[in-house]
């Protein structure tokens, strides 16, 4: 099988299986849009235990700082509304340019798995409690099962 064929055999047994494991017994826990989004950095990231790395670590600082961000944003009566939320966009801004300026950090080059960090955690709700253990399982999760896809696409091709 060539490449491409292979890597589409794999990707889409593997999404089927993971979808019947994390909706029919995972969610809310494990939050299969966040998978998704490290599944796809792992190969933006250039797939490989590099890749997988990279789209770990960098999620991990993207969803730890957007963290921060929120703890900071309560702390200096920042909000949504008003000059609170003056404090906010400034604070997202700092977010912003902290998540690119990591990228200076050999794991931490890849720039869009920090933001695919912050998206998730700000989109599973800003979590500050348990749920945010959750959003970074998920994140592990994703580039895993990329890691996964890459080895049984790998095996599935044909060699010369």
């Amino acid at each position: 099988m060539n490449a491409l064929n292979a890597i589409s055999a794999s990707v889409g047994l593997l999404v089927g299986v993971w979808c019947y494991a994390t909706l029919g017994f995972l969610e809310p826990k494990v939050m299969t849009w966040i998978t998704f989004l490290t599944w796809a950095s792992f190969f933006a990231a250039g797939a490989g235990k590099s890749g997988m790395a990279k789209a770990i670590v960098g999620a991990f600082a993207g969803a730890l700082f957007s963290a921060l961000v929120v703890i900071t944003n309560g702390a200096l009566g920042g909000g949504v509304q008003g000059v609170g939320l003056l404090i906010f966009a400034g604070l997202l801004g700092v977010l912003g340019w902290a998540l690119c300026q990591l990228s200076r950090v050999g794991l931490l080059s890849f720039i869009p798995a920090a933001f695919i960090g912050a998206a998730s955690f700000f989109g599973a709700g800003a979590p500050l409690d348990q749920k945010l253990l959750w959003v970074l399982v998920s994140i592990v999760c994703g580039a895993v099962m990329g890691y996964l896809s890459e080895l049984l696409g790998g095996a599935l091709t044909a060699k010369a």
